[in-house]
């Protein structure tokens, strides 16, 4: 009677590993990679937040464009972006490629 139990549970364990295996496989490697890559954003967006307001309120007159709580990195570089889009817009240069 013990070896039929071992047997059973043998097999259920079996099965139990197949189905977590196929669980894993379903969810890919993308969704996995894809939270890690999130989770990781909002640990430099955490650490960069503080150094980056410093930056912006020294470079930016208007204090209500400097993001309050920003989640991601596209909302903590907008307006470094837009002040250097400023300054390349005020030296008057053009993105052409240079004459021979």
């Amino acid at each position: 009677m013990k070896d039929r139990a071992l047997i059973y549970f043998s097999l259920t364990l079996s099965v139990t590993s197949l189905g977590y295996a196929a669980w894993v496989h379903h969810q890919g490697g993308v969704a996995l990679a894809m939270r890690a890559l999130r989770q990781r954003e909002m640990e430099l967006v955490r650490h960069l937040a503080p150094k980056m307001g410093n930056i912006y309120r020294d470079m930016l007159a208007d204090p209500t464009r400097i993001p309050k709580s920003p989640t991601t990195l596209e909302e903590l570089l907008n307006p470094l972006i837009t002040i250097l889009d400023a300054i390349g817009a005020d030296s008057g240069e053009t993105n052409r490629p240079p004459t021979k």
